[in-house]
């Protein structure tokens, strides 16, 4: 038979459970939800010997789409998290540039706009890229072209849930079960 104790803690039993399925729930939500950056490599390779060449790598948040234009930008909002190069010895990043963009079409890297100045007497320096490239220097004024390669990275297989979250999720599963056993036990006394 039930006594009015224990119909009082029927519902603190019912909502420890429910807590207990929404904590599980909450560690195994999938880490998918979340866009994870994507590294490509690329090479620019001088059309002559009187050209520069380089390389250079760029990482952006999330992938592009595969049907219309995606767009990342430098700031405002900041969707390349990263982006060096190195072109005829001189080596180029975002921590100095301004107004740096990457364009993909159709999933297709179709555009690099980068611009720095460097020295204390500023030099201009420009790379644009579409079907090949042009690297742009001393103040823009003198030009280096090519074509222009890039290859995805590939990204690491996701990192599987670590064995302590599945063991806390049977802990709390086993404590909750433990009490609803004990208050059964009551309950039925």
């Amino acid at each position: 038979m039930l006594s009015l104790m224990n119909l009082r803690t029927l519902p603190t039993l019912k909502m420890a459970l429910v807590a207990v399925a929404a904590a599980v729930l909450a560690l195994a939500a999938p880490a998918s939800l979340h866009a994870s950056p994507i590294t490509y490599n690329f090479a620019l390779t001088g059309n002559t010997s009187n050209d520069f060449s380089g390389t250079g790598t760029f990482t952006i948040e999330g992938a592009p789409v595969t049907s219309g234009v995606s767009t990342y930008y430098q700031s405002n909002p900041a969707t390349i998290d990263a982006l060096t190069f190195t072109i005829g010895g001189q080596t180029f990043s975002l921590a100095g540039a301004s107004g740096t963009l990457i364009q993909f079409t159709n999933g297709q890297l179709t555009d690099i706009t980068f611009a720095e100045e460097i020295g204390a007497n500023p030099f201009r320096f420009a790379l644009h890229t579409t079907s090949g490239y042009a690297f742009y220097y001393n103040n823009e004024q003198s030009a280096s072209y090519g074509t222009f390669t890039a290859v995805q990275v590939a990204s690491p297989s996701p990192v599987p849930e670590p064995a302590s979250i599945a063991m806390l999720g049977t802990g709390l599963l086993g404590g909750a079960a433990g009490l609803y056993r004990r208050f059964a036990s009551k309950r039925l006394s």
